[in-house]
């Protein structure tokens, strides 16, 4: 018969001492039970994203490498000089300035998110207004503001270039693709299947943990010694972190209100996107995707029912991005006001903007911190160490 694992006498001692400190009204030793529980899921990225059964194209290499071609074709706009990768080609895969510069000069209306590790979210865009990384891709390539592309533009631009390719993946020809959506779906798919492929994982954050971790097995006083110590308790403590960028994408994948400045027609956040996003024909449930029955379909009558219920927290929410490779992305939050990540920990230090200065109800979380000055570097140096590695 197999023995069963059994903790070890420091991890039993660990529980004995929360016990008593709880009960004694002192502060619990660090980490608790549950915040171990927690600590274990925060490290050690999954290699590739979760599959995606909306988009059957999705791990194919052949679409992978048209996709590509694609991302950094300019002539897929409507003026001909801005391309995907114009806003997400940096070491970043995102501009390092507030907003991108679109066709004919315009600007974004909010700082664009990075495309790495794009594929781990179950949302896209700020506001949420993407389910699928295939859909959110057309999004900004009809933007009039941005890429300023139509179907016309597009399945010309196909037939021109990369006929071959395209009927190689999709069994027809641009110019046989006659519904529009579905040039533009098809396009969505391919720009995926590559975006699949920029990942950084495996970051020093990872290896800190593990050694963390393998620290409370052998005593408080080895755990307390740890240099990620101050860091990993203020993340989860006094700092409150955890609460939103947890497990090993370091975000609950949900959407909130912090209080950031905005006060701009679209400051309602998820509240006027969810809406447009549950009518769209290019959603997880719509007539383009792969597989309409799916999880990812499944889900959307809940927002549905969000919608009717829970105004107060979604309007002004935005969603929780990951703190993954978060010292390449600045600058930061759905403004790009904050410039640097001293900026990011000292805005949660002061629990966010005061109400004027938004839209909504701020969450309950975001309150005044208190950091000391070694808190707030801890965090900062915590934040730096999530860069991982390329693949």
């Amino acid at each position: 018969m197999k023995k069963a694992n059994r903790p070890s006498p420091h991890l039993l001692a660990l529980a004995l001492v929360s016990l008593l400190t709880g009960a004694c009204g002192s502060e619990e030793i660090f980490p608790s039970f549950d915040e171990l529980a927690l600590l274990q899921e925060l490290h050690t990225l999954t290699k590739r994203p979760p599959v995606d059964s909306t988009n059957r194209f999705a791990d194919d290499s052949r679409a992978a490498e048209l996709g590509l071609a694609l991302f950094n074709d300019k002539k897929l706009s409507g003026c001909g000089t801005v391309a995907c990768a114009s806003c997400h080609g940096g070491e970043g895969k995102t501009v390092d300035t507030a907003f991108a510069e679109g066709c004919d000069g315009h600007l974004t209306a909010r700082n664009p998110p990075t495309t790495l590790n794009a594929d781990y979210n179950r949302w896209f865009m700020w506001d949420g207004r993407a389910d699928r990384l295939w859909n959110q891709a057309i999004l900004p390539l009809t933007n009039p503001y941005e890429m300023n592309s139509n179907a016309d533009i597009v399945r010309a631009r196909l037939t021109e270039a990369y006929a071959t390719s395209y009927q190689d993946i999709f069994g027809k020809t641009p110019e046989e693709t006659v519904d529009g959506n579905e040039v533009l779906a098809n396009v969505g798919k391919l720009m995926q299947a590559y975006e699949r492929k920029i990942n950084r994982t495996n970051a020093p954050f990872d290896e800190d943990v593990r050694r963390f971790i393998a620290a409370v097995d052998v005593s408080q006083a080895q755990v307390e010694a740890d240099p990620a110590f101050l860091g990993l308790k203020t993340y989860f403590r006094k700092g409150q972190c955890i609460v939103c960028h947890k497990g090993a994408t370091m975000s609950d994948n949900l959407f909130h209100n912090i209080g950031v400045k905005d006060t701009t027609p679209s400051a309602a956040g998820q509240y006027v996107a969810m809406q447009p996003m549950l009518d769209w024909p290019f959603n997880a449930a719509g007539r383009y995707s792969d597989n309409r029955t799916g999880l990812d379909a499944t889900r959307l009558p809940a927002m549905q029912l969000d919608l009717q219920n829970k105004r107060t927290e979604m309007e002004g929410a935005y969603k929780t991005p990951t703190l993954r490779n978060i010292a390449l992305t600045g600058p930061y939050m759905h403004t790009g006001e904050l410039v640097t990540l001293g900026d990011v920990v000292d805005f949660y230090d002061k629990g966010g903007e005061p109400a004027s200065a938004f839209t909504g109800v701020k969450t309950s979380t975001i309150v005044e911190l208190k950091l000391t000055t070694e808190e707030r570097q801890s965090l900062i140096h915590l934040l730096e160490s999530m860069t991982g590695t390329q693949q």
